[in-house]
């Protein structure tokens, strides 16, 4: 068995979202919305790396570039539940832009989505 000095793909994903989730989750959205680009570039078919792009951008109130990852989540294929996610991304993200019809549209999506996945009632 031969070795190579290329680190195997899936452990190059593993490394990013965990750095990426760590800086997120200990207050460095900075930090970690640069790991979760790099991760859209390593694996760009990857709809959840969107996911979490789009929701740290927006916390971050990158709001178009929070619009383009979540639809580019969206496009790619989520469980219900994380389209969810993108599309109350989309909403807030929307709304913050001054884009009420999108906002209203997302919104309904939406609550449409977590209706359908039976997360309704719960919290968001």
């Amino acid at each position: 068995m031969g070795t190579s000095d290329d680190m195997p793909i899936q452990t190059v994903r593993e490394t990013l979202h965990l750095l990426g989730w760590l800086n997120a989750r200990y207050g460095r959205p900075d930090r970690a919305i640069g790991y979760f680009e790099l991760m859209t570039v390593v694996d760009g078919l990857n709809a959840t790396s969107w996911r979490t792009l789009a929701s740290i951008q927006l916390s971050l109130d990158k709001n178009p570039e929070a619009l383009a990852s979540a639809a580019k989540a969206l496009e790619l294929g989520l469980p219900p539940e994380e389209a969810a996610l993108c599309h109350l991304v989309r909403a807030i993200a929307a709304r913050r832009l001054g884009d009420t019809a999108e906002g209203d549209k997302s919104t309904a999506v939406y609550l449409k989505t977590r209706a359908e996945s039976g997360q309704g009632g719960g919290q968001a």
